[in-house]
């Protein structure tokens, strides 16, 4: 069996194509007597004639054009198996940036992170924890590869994938009246004193949009820019916190206890913040769906949780 040679095989599949000694060289950067000369090597290895030639053109035979095909092919599937290589080298010595809220880099981020890393230990991860505005700003400059947030406003431009709906509960002192509540509705809470953050941030235009569409004014007792005062606030009795689940999870106070919100139900919607135009590395995608995959374990895992509560519950 005769294997020519890559070179030779591809010298011959851009004569082919270019139906031209010439245009062939020139795309090759090769001088004609080179080209040539491979051409006729490969013929006389193979022991027939590729090409039909003329003053003015170049036209394969049927041996060439049978040639044409399977190298084709070929080179078709090598090129596919060299760029996955070489994106699997990319993503073994990669880099990643991402953009996040604080809740966010508190509790999703680092299961997949660590998940991640043992699959990957060479991929540098950097997060930036930050409010809304500076991840929507890091990203329109390209100075992240992606955000994990929530939906940004149309004129920014970007693209959003959601990925997960955190429920807003209301939190109190675990000796207030309420506190052993389950629920409370949208109207109820409207007329207890409430601690909210300030305006600017996310959690608070998400609240005024969700009271205004209740047909209700949010009109809090006390606001504050950061959540650990909030908690300090309900704590100390002073009226009922409103957060969302995440946020609750990163004061972890054993003072205080929450209560959902129904009537409507609030959620604070997150997911993948991303330029429109760009596209993720190897890297970043690989991450993305390790990501994924441990939310949809976890959202799993809570619904089968909240299943054998409802049963439990039934059986008292």
């Amino acid at each position: 069996m005769i294997y020519p040679s890559l070179n030779k095989l591809r010298t011959f599949v851009a004569v082919a194509q270019q139906g031209s000694f010439r245009k062939a060289a020139e795309q090759l950067h090769l001088s004609q007597p080179a080209l040539s000369a491979h051409i006729r090597a490969l013929e006389e290895s193979l022991q027939v004639s590729l090409f039909h030639r003329t003053t003015r053109s170049v036209v394969l035979t049927n041996e060439g054009s049978r040639l044409l095909s399977g190298a084709q092919r070929a080179f078709d599937a090598l090129d596919s198996v060299l760029l996955d290589l070489q994106e699997q080298v990319a993503l073994l010595r990669g880099r990643i940036t991402i953009s996040c809220l604080p809740s966010i880099a508190y509790h999703v981020l680092p299961q997949a992170i660590a998940a991640f890393a043992k699959l990957h230990p060479d991929v540098d991860i950097r997060v930036f924890d930050e409010l809304n505005a500076s991840l929507v700003r890091r990203i329109s400059n390209r100075d992240a590869d992606f955000g994990i947030g929530p939906p940004p406003d149309e004129e920014a431009d970007l693209h959003f994938t959601p990925l997960i709906k955190d429920p807003f509960y209301a939190v109190v002192a675990s000796s207030h009246p309420l506190a052993f509540k389950k629920e409370l509705t949208f109207k109820s809470l409207s007329k207890l004193p409430l601690l909210t953050l300030k305006k600017g941030t996310n959690i608070r235009h998400q609240l005024d949009q969700a009271f205004i569409r209740a047909g209700l004014d949010l009109k809090p007792t006390h606001e504050s820019s950061h959540r650990a005062a909030l908690s300090g606030l309900a704590e100390a009795g002073l009226g009922v916190a409103l957060l969302p689940s995440m946020t609750i999870a990163m004061i972890d106070h054993p003072k205080l206890a929450k209560i959902k919100i129904v009537s409507p139900e609030l959620y604070s919607e997150f997911g993948i913040v991303q330029r429109k135009d760009q596209a993720h590395g190897p890297a970043a995608a690989a991450f993305l769906e390790t990501l994924t995959s441990i939310l949809k374990q976890s959202r799993a895992a809570q619904e089968t949780d909240r299943k054998a509560g409802v049963r439990k519950r039934s059986t008292i």
